[in-house]
């Protein structure tokens, strides 16, 4: 089989342009903008890490208690509106 990809010329401006560029692998930027912004990445990920670690039973509780107590308060309020609502209309009609 014969290899019909054309060769690339020495001469060609274009690769010799490419060839110029920097490689991205193996260098860190030497940016002190993107130095810092690692930096702060790393601070936030344990940051968020060290906020699970050492959960007690309490903070658990506390999740199950509002997870119940919002749904239970805001069906009473609609409740309560609705009988007011219902009691307003049936006196508006008499």
């Amino acid at each position: 089989m014969s290899d019909t990809t054309p060769k690339p010329e020495a001469n060609d401006p274009l690769l010799t342009a490419l060839r110029q560029l920097p490689s991205r692998a193996g260098h860190e930027p030497d940016d002190p903008h993107a130095h810092a912004q690692a930096r702060l990445q790393r601070e936030a990920r344990a940051a968020y890490v060290r906020s699970f670690e050492g959960s007690s039973w309490y903070g658990a509780g506390a999740g199950t208690v509002g997870r119940i107590a919002v749904p239970v308060f805001l069906a009473t309020i609609v409740g309560l509106y609705m009988t007011w609502a219902v009691a307003a209309a049936t006196a508006l009609v008499h």
